[in-house]
């Protein structure tokens, strides 16, 4: 749909919803001509760029909401909006606003995920592989610090970032951080030794 049908059917669907579908209440109301409309909607002018801005003043609206598709907006309430774990920063893990991933609402919803503690990291290395390889988009839930035996985690200890899946060894005080890739080394650690960052939930789009 173009931005000028686009604009249309926002509009039309304002007056059937807020002036009984009444062109004439509807122009009255913000002091137009129920003319002008009335050719608007027969293809007699266009909707342009200055009389969408003017209307959403007199109408109360965020700004460019004439221009957004009904379909648009289904999409957008569908999707959850995730940032990028902050590496650098990880006493507190602050996202990183201008990296995002994206990821249905419904299976976060469905998986009782707190959307808020969700944040992604994209993998650097191979040591999970084949299940996250290598430039996998991964998503952690940086809220689940308990470990679970066969789960993956992101780990940090000295400052270095590293995902293993975890296994108790004794009294749930002696962990193994182990790699899916028999290349890389397994790490034997106290849970008052490393920094539990969160639990890798899913892939891009894959549910671990």
């Amino acid at each position: 749909m173009n931005i000028n049908k686009t604009r249309i059917t926002n509009l039309k669907r304002i007056i059937l919803e807020n002036y009984n579908n009444s062109i004439h209440q509807f122009a009255k109301s913000i002091g137009r001509h129920s003319s002008q409309f009335y050719n608007l909607f027969k293809g007699d002018r266009s909707f342009g760029q200055k009389l969408a801005r003017n209307l959403e003043v007199r109408l109360n609206l965020p700004a460019l909401s004439l221009d957004k598709s009904s379909l648009e907006e289904t999409i957008i309430n569908k999707i959850l909006i995730i940032p990028h774990l902050n590496i650098n920063a990880l006493d507190d893990y602050t996202p990183i606003s201008n990296k995002i991933f994206t990821l249905e609402k419904a299976i976060a919803e469905h998986h009782g995920w707190s959307i808020d503690k969700l944040r992604g990291l994209i993998i650097n290395d191979e040591s999970m592989s084949p299940i996250i390889t290598l430039g996998s988009k991964i998503i952690i839930d940086i809220s689940q610090k308990r470990l679970y035996d066969d789960k993956i985690y992101v780990l940090s200890q000295n400052n270095k970032i590293f995902i293993k899946r975890i296994f108790h060894l004794a009294d749930n005080i002696l962990y193994e951080a182990r790699s899916d890739n028999i290349g890389y080394e397994t790490i034997k650690f106290r849970s008052d030794q490393i920094n539990i960052i969160g639990r890798v939930l899913c892939i891009l789009n894959k549910i671990l």
